[in-house]
């Protein structure tokens, strides 16, 4: 992974949003990130469980593309 080429995707990804709302909640995940919180904390043990199972299957090969924009249609 390239990640300064993934940094700039995100940067014109979040220039795109429109959404005040939108915009409040990346910048809340991203300031919650940084103080080194992660979104598995906030979840019960088995969907943690469940989440880090997801994870190995992508780091595996077994994970499906699916572009950004059709996440936000």
């Amino acid at each position: 992974m390239n990640i300064q080429a993934e940094k700039i995707e995100l940067i014109r990804l979040i220039t795109d949003i429109h959404s005040e709302k939108i915009i409040k909640k990346v910048k809340s995940f991203i300031t919650s990130q940084n103080n080194k919180t992660t979104v598995g904390n906030e979840l019960s043990p088995m969907m943690q469980k469940r989440l880090e199972e997801s994870i190995e299957d992508v780091n595996n090969g077994k994970g499906v593309k699916i572009h950004l924009d059709d996440i936000w249609k």
